[in-house]
């Protein structure tokens, strides 16, 4: 055997063998991910046996070999997976065509690969074809959900469907080398290549938080398992003498090998320590909830320089634009009193009061204020903003607007800033409105459920939706779709506010199209501040803080 083809399997299967324990443990609703990269592990290992110099392993690894079928019905179950699939019985079907091929192989040896030349045995050409038939069912899927899908999820889908490409390329072309007494790695550098791509798409569907944690556990467990092998192969080397095995025929090799090995396990290792750790210490933190605590940290801390940076940048703006304002406003005065064109002094006075106000959100984006966190009641806080957001369009609206609550429980009640959360919704509910005032069904939908320690909360409208040009920096400061012109001006200042907001909660906050034709934008935010409500409560104490009362927000909209 060709010990660079050997050698080129040792990391497809680690990394393979990485990545599936990599999403099990720490990845939900991956299970066709998993599937794909266990079955490549599996398939990659029976290769290596099928060529070992052991004929008990050669004979097990050739009647295994059929196992690569599971791969591509792991492939089609990942693509079912990130395209919401509802039907999964072809997906069965696959899985128990997977399974009869390889109980086929196992019990009728050399159907693939002659046992003695290895040549191309006769079942090789038609479970080639029947690999490059299967693989058209799981592309169709992801090109069938491409249309339909946002901008994040059309990124997956790309990465999906090129790591099975290549991966596909990689093991078509492997196995035809083979079937010709060739044995040279360049198919399963393909392979390598698809899994590689495979971890961005991980990265993907991973929160931003996560997403850090993710990859500096990949960092951790290529370090790791390059020092825990560098220790293995000197302890052995150290016990070994000078002119032994392990030095002379194997050297670098041993060391590599004892890597891939430590890095494909690394996960399990993690894992492990973690429940034991957990059993022996009961409620004290462990390494994941470390690293998520000091990725948040890290975050916050990021996101103060940036706020208080962008804070003295606006301050310096409404400044200097606040005092040539205030002598515009007081000639306008002169000329009201100087007699001037009634019509030509109020669309002054109207200019200045809309420059006015983009100032006052442009203070609240820049330098936003401190959460004054307390027990808030849900309903209320949602009754009010739609009593706030009426009422700032009362001249513009119809009177047909039908408001729809669908709260999981009117007592459910959460730890915020009650005011900076009002305005959230207030920003929210003034875009639907504008949204549906030209719309034949005017109706605005609100819900809110409990999910463990999470609210989710959701607010849809039957407007015309998120346009294209701005769909994807919807949440950006000054991207609006709105004229600028006429009582209802857009900046795109609102928008910003509110996930600003929702991110100083803990939270987040998404669009979507609604179920109604028009809009969805919804909420995740944790039940209760930990940490922050623990600094408001010490500056109470120490008497920096006062109570607030609730008052209608003046807000920009989208």
């Amino acid at each position: 055997m060709n010990s660079l083809y050997a050698y080129s399997l040792f990391p497809v299967i680690a990394v393979s063998l990485l990545l599936f324990f990599t999403v099990l443990l720490r990845q939900r609703g991956s299970l066709g991910l998993a599937a794909y990269c266990g079955s490549t592990a599996l398939w990659s290992l029976n290769l290596l046996m099928a060529f070992s110099p052991s004929e008990t392993l050669s004979e097990f690894g050739l009647r295994m070999s059929a196992i690569g079928a599971f791969v591509v019905a792991g492939y089609l179950h990942a693509a079912y997976d990130l395209t919401d699939q509802d039907d999964y019985r072809l997906l069965w079907v696959a899985y128990a065509a997977a399974a009869a091929i390889t109980v086929a192989g196992v019990a009728v040896p050399g159907l693939l690969y002659d046992p003695v030349s290895l040549a191309a045995g006769p079942f090789f050409w038609p479970a080639m074809a029947l690999a490059v038939g299967a693989s058209a069912f799981p592309f169709w899927h992801l090109a069938r959900a491409y249309g339909d899908a946002d901008d994040a999820r059309k990124k997956q889908l790309h990465i999906l469907f090129a790591a099975g490409c290549v991966g596909y390329l990689g093991a078509w072309s492997n196995a035809t080398l083979l079937a010709y007494d060739v044995v040279l790695p360049y198919g399963l550098f393909l392979v390598l290549a698809s899994l590689l791509i495979l971890t961005r798409l991980v990265q993907s569907m991973q929160k931003r938080a996560d997403r850090r944690i993710f990859e500096r556990s990949l960092l951790y467990s290529a370090l790791a398992a390059f020092l825990s092998a560098g220790f293995l192969f000197g302890a052995l080397v150290f016990l070994s003498d000078a002119t032994g095995p392990m030095l002379r025929d194997y050297g670098l090799g041993a060391f590599f090998l004892l890597c891939m090995a430590a890095l494909a396990f690394e996960p399990v290792r993690q894992h492990l320590q973690e429940a034991i750790g957990r059993k022996l210490s009961g409620d004290k933190a462990q390494t994941t909830e470390l690293a998520e605590a000091l990725a948040d940290q890290e975050e916050r801390a990021d996101q103060a320089a940036r706020l208080a940076e962008l804070g003295s940048f606006t301050s310096a703006i409404a400044h200097e634009v606040r005092n040539p304002l205030g002598v515009i406003s007081a000639y306008v005065s002169i000329l009201e009193r100087q007699g001037a064109d009634e019509e030509t002094v109020d669309d002054l006075r109207a200019q200045i009061d809309r420059a006015s106000e983009f100032l006052d959100d442009l203070l609240n984006y820049g330098r936003p204020s401190p959460l004054e966190l307390r027990m808030v009641r849900l309903a209320d806080t949602i009754d009010l903003a739609i009593s706030s957001a009426t009422a700032g369009l009362e001249e513009e609206m119809p009177d047909d607007v039908q408001w729809k609550r669908d709260l999981e429980s009117p007592e459910l009640t959460l730890e915020s800033d009650q005011r900076q959360l009002l305005q959230v919704f207030v920003i929210l509910f003034e875009n639907a409105l504008l949204a549906v005032r030209d719309a034949e069904c005017r109706e605005i939908h609100i819900a809110a459920r409990s999910d463990e320690d999470q609210l989710r909360i959701s607010v849809e409208d039957s407007g015309p939706g998120i346009a294209n040009a701005v769909g994807e920096r919807l949440f950006e400061p000054f991207v609006t779709s709105r004229k600028r012109e006429g009582k209802s001006q857009g900046t795109g200042l609102g928008l910003a506010i509110a996930r600003s907001v929702i991110e100083r909660h803990g939270g987040n906050i998404s669009a979507s199209s609604a179920e109604l034709g028009g809009a969805r934008f919804e909420i995740m935010l944790p039940r209760h501040q930990n940490v922050l409500a623990a600094a408001t409560a010490a500056r109470t104490a120490a008497g920096e803080t006062s109570d607030k009362s609730i008052a209608t927000p003046q807000t920009e909209s989208q």
